[in-house]
């Protein structure tokens, strides 16, 4: 898999150019799940500065998710990341620091992830054949997110020195996905902005408003279709203040043997209610897109709509502890949400109608 990759490297050259934008349109195929879909869809400087936001915030996630990272060193590590970010001149001896400052099995190491981190080198520095009004928002968003998992980090490691990490309430819920997820929509605000004359000052306003929840909706739909795997790393992000309303003493019981699955899900539906104002807010968001950017539109639409249709599989939120298999849309769906959109992106009135037509 990095064999592809490791062939753009000329000894120990650092790749530059159109090699690097190579190694970074090729990594982006191996670590993302479903966001390499709709960033292909962008074209020009959009394309390529959210190309690499992405993957600073990728890289800045494996750091954080790290099981043999102690979280003081990711507090180091990621903040030795933010601050290439913080002076905007991406200074290549701070990138080597951060750099030198990994594990030594990252480099060279078969996950992608880990190869990405360790070649921050070759992407970082990409960044800066980008006009400023996209530089800025980018470096601002690494900064910020760099901040808050090393945040969470020391918290999670604290937690689970004791047990279980979890949130006290939906409060602490909203402050985590805000971190990593929620600033990505402040981002794409920035962005979507630079790239058209289109968006002025008024829209832009408008924007803002709602697209700390384009991430939140995306985020919170992943907190429930990942639940019961998160908590075979005894993580759960299920607020206690929501368990307890509904009888459980603590979240570990959700996922306990012989759990009732009617309860659980009732625990569950209340993230669901949340999962769908989120995503309420975030079409709203899309649709102040002009339309005449068919792409921008796209690239929001189609990971929307995947968390709607996903959404109305989990319904009640039952199906999540009664399923032998994670509960998430088929490639036939992706299939039919990127046809159909494709077709309709224009038309303010299907994307009600089709988003009312899933949410039921």
């Amino acid at each position: 898999m990095i064999d592809k990759l490791d062939s753009l490297d000329v000894g120990e050259k650092v790749l530059e150019g159109k090699a690097a934008w190579k190694y970074a349109e090729d990594i982006l195929q191996l670590v993302s799940r479903t966001f390499a879909l709709n960033i292909q869809v962008l074209r020009g400087k959009l394309h390529r500065s959210i190309l690499l936001a992405y993957l600073y915030l990728r890289i800045a996630d494996t750091v954080e998710d790290d099981p043999d990272m102690k979280a003081t060193e990711k507090d180091r590590v990621l903040a030795l990341f933010a601050d290439v970010f913080k002076t905007g001149e991406l200074e290549t001896e701070k990138i080597r620091t951060f750099v030198a400052a990994l594990p030594e099995s990252w480099h060279g190491s078969e996950d992608p992830n880990k190869d990405l981190c360790s070649k921050s080198e070759v992407v970082v520095p990409l960044l800066k054949s980008l006009p400023k009004n996209y530089q800025k928002p980018v470096c601002d968003v690494v900064i910020e997110m760099c901040g808050g998992m090393a945040k969470f980090a020391l918290r999670q490691e604290a937690a689970l020195s004791a047990g279980w990490f979890t949130l006290a309430n939906v409060g602490e819920l909203d402050e985590y996905c805000y971190y990593v997820a929620g600033i990505v929509g402040k981002l794409l605000t920035k962005l979507f902005s630079a790239d058209t004359c289109f968006i002025n000052a008024e829209r832009e306003a408008e924007l803002s408003k709602l697209d700390v929840s384009f991430g939140l909706a995306l985020q919170v739909v992943n907190i429930v279709k990942d639940c019961v795997e998160d908590s075979g790393r005894r993580v759960c992000f299920i607020p206690e203040e929501i368990c307890k309303r509904h009888g459980f003493a603590h979240p570990s019981e959700l996922f306990a043997a012989g759990a009732d699955a009617q309860k659980c899900g009732a625990v569950l539906s209340e993230l669901v209610e949340k999962a769908w104002h989120h995503l309420d807010d975030a079409i709203a968001y899309t649709k102040l897109i002009p339309n005449i950017k068919m792409r921008t539109r796209l690239f929001c639409l189609w990971p929307l709509f995947m968390a709607a249709e996903n959404l109305s599989l989990i319904g009640n939120g039952v199906s999540v502890f009664t399923s032998d298999k994670k509960v998430k849309i088929t490639r036939d769906t992706v299939k039919r949400i990127v046809k159909e959109t494709s077709m309709h992106f224009y038309s303010d009135k299907w994307i009600d109608e089709a988003y009312k037509k899933i949410k039921g």
